[in-house]
């Protein structure tokens, strides 16, 4: 049974809204101290250094950025990472019901949701993960 508190990932181009995520999750009591990245790349290289079979992963992943956009991140993920658990939630101001399904075309993917991320959706996560979070 795999009893390792999952490491929190807060991926978006856009330093504002990393800066408001990361305290939402902070105050939504979901992660002291969730990681933040700016690029994708550099969220994939940390990510693959914790790659072990005892690690979880939650990220909260941006869709539209510069160089590695999300879809791109989320290929790279399936296709790099061996071991880890990993659950993944677009946060993202597309509301296109093509780039909802597609994220639903990747295992990882567990949600959906609208910038910005609110307190009522981390609760509801909270529920929907359960013991996984512990």
């Amino acid at each position: 049974m795999n009893l390792s508190t999952p490491n929190v990932l807060i991926i978006d181009d856009d330093p504002g809204v990393l800066f408001l995520h990361k305290i939402i999750v902070r105050e939504g009591n979901l992660c002291k101290n969730p990681l933040t990245f700016s690029e994708a790349e550099n969220a994939l290289e940390f990510i693959l250094t914790i790659d072990a079979e005892s690690s979880k992963i939650l990220i909260f992943l941006d869709i539209n950025m510069p160089k590695v956009d999300g879809w791109k991140f989320l290929e790279m993920l399936e296709e790099k990472v061996k071991q880890a658990d990993i659950r993944v939630v677009m946060v993202t101001s597309s509301l296109s019901i093509v780039e909802r399904e597609k994220a639903n075309g990747f295992s990882p993917v567990i949600d959906y949701w609208e910038k910005p991320m609110n307190e009522s959706q981390l609760i509801k996560l909270k529920e929907n993960l359960g013991n996984w979070l512990e």
